[in-house]
Parts: structure tokens; C-alpha cells; sequence
């Protein structure tokens, strides 16, 4: 009997595990140091992941965002020219003539966030309607010199999140009216988090 349920809780707790990334941390074509450039630079997140306040996924940056700085800045702090010239290769860029040539080539960045194909989530409700931090989910970006997934991103994680967090709807004119239909419903003084809006609905994130 011991055996048995040791058994089923030993098989359970290794389910449990089987789509969790947690701490996933790919090599990458280029070392970029978050650090650096959100850190020590304080680049706003949303300066190369601009889809983040306008669409569903925040968007890998393409070589021309990047090229913004590094059309000047040709050396790195730790890495010298290295990394900085696999940009230029693969966009075909001469920094000495400053030139684009014709053989140009994507960089095959590696996927680190990715939710399952039945989980629906968008950038833009969280980060412009809710004014979520980026570092909500990220964890402290600007402190890692490689990039990983600090969050499990699992199911239950995303819903405790929705009960814990308070809705900003202050100044924020996209719950202008739905706030007073809240506070006439929980009192004026309610704590009004995610829930309250409709956040565990199942069909929100599942469709």
C-alpha cells in the first residue's frame, strides 16, 4: 500500500512537471546582455520589443532596431567587436563604408517564452490596458546577462496572479465606466482585482 502511494504520488509530481520550462536558458546566435542594454543602459523593454504595447506578442526586434545604436557603437563593454559584428554579417553591413550589401540573412534567435497552442495571452491587454511591469512575468530582466524563463507560466500560476493583482483604474480611461459599475456592485472601497473583471473565465485565455 506504502509502495502504491508513493508510487502514484512520485508519477504525479513527475506529470506535473511535463511542459514547464522554468529556468530554460538557450544559447543564443549573439550573446546580447539584457543587463547592459536594460540595466546598465536602462533601455526601456519596449524600445525593441515595441509589439508589446501594440499587439499580441512583444516581437523579437529586428537587425534594424538594433542597428539604431550599432550603426555607431561597433564595440561592447564584454565582448569587444565579436558579437556585435554576427549583426553585421547577417544583415551585410560594411561599418567601414557604411553600407548595406545584397546578402543578408535573419538571425536564428531561440524561442524562450512559449505557451501552449491551447493558452491564449496578449502583450497589449497586460502591458498597456493592465500596466503590468514587464518584470511582472520576466522576472528582474535588468539584472540578467543571458536571457531565461524566470516564471513557470503554468496555469495556476496565471490565475493566483488574477486574484492577487488590483486592477489600475485609476487615470485609466479604458475602465472609466466599467469602475463605477464595480464599485456600486463591491462597495467603493473594494479591492477590485483581476477576478472581478472576469479574469478565471475560462474562455478569456482558453478558445
Amino acid at each position: 500500500v506504502v509502495g502504491s502511494v508513493w508510487g502514484s504520488v512520485a508519477g504525479w509530481n513527475a506529470l506535473a512537471t511535463i511542459g514547464i520550462s522554468q529556468g530554460y536558458k538557450p544559447d543564443q546566435p549573439i550573446k546580447f546582455s539584457h543587463k547592459l542594454h536594460a540595466g546598465d543602459q536602462k533601455i526601456d523593454c519596449r524600445y525593441c520589443h515595441s509589439g508589446a504595447e501594440k499587439a499580441k506578442a512583444a516581437n523579437i526586434p529586428s537587425p534594424s532596431v538594433c542597428m539604431n545604436c550599432h550603426k555607431y557603437v561597433q564595440q561592447g563593454p564584454k565582448y569587444g567587436t565579436t558579437e556585435i559584428a554576427k549583426i553585421y554579417k547577417a544583415i551585410d553591413w560594411d561599418p567601414a563604408k557604411q553600407q548595406y550589401g545584397t546578402n543578408q540573412k535573419p538571425i536564428q534567435w531561440v524561442r524562450i517564452h512559449n505557451l501552449p497552442d491551447l493558452a491564449y495571452f496578449n502583450h497589449a491587454q497586460h502591458v498597456k490596458v493592465g500596466k503590468v511591469e514587464c518584470q511582472t512575468c520576466h522576472g528582474p530582466v535588468q539584472e540578467m546577462e543571458e536571457m531565461y524563463q524566470f516564471s513557470p507560466l503554468t496555469m495556476g500560476w496565471c490565475v493566483q496572479c488574477h486574484r492577487d493583482t488590483e486592477v489600475k483604474m485609476e487615470g485609466n480611461a479604458y475602465y472609466t465606466q466599467l469602475h463605477e459599475n464595480l464599485k456600486k456592485k463591491f462597495g467603493p472601497q473594494a479591492k477590485i482585482t483581476v477576478d472581478k473583471i472576469g479574469g478565471l473565465e475560462c474562455a478569456r485565455c482558453h478558445y
